[in-house]
């Protein structure tokens, strides 16, 4: 392997690391939402105090 495949793969590994990171709770908060019957309002899901 060149070192510009490995780049590649390194700064790959690292966007989906990054994305993971940050994308698995409201992932799990967006499917929890569409997948509900009564759905809630928005402002309750993101605010606690609402």
């Amino acid at each position: 392997m060149n070192e510009t495949v490995k780049d590649v793969i390194v700064k790959g590994t690292a966007v989906g690391r990054f994305l993971v990171h940050w994308g698995y709770i409201p992932l799990i908060l967006y499917i929890g939402y569409r997948n509900s019957s009564p759905k809630p309002p928005l402002a309750r899901i993101f605010s606690p105090m609402a």
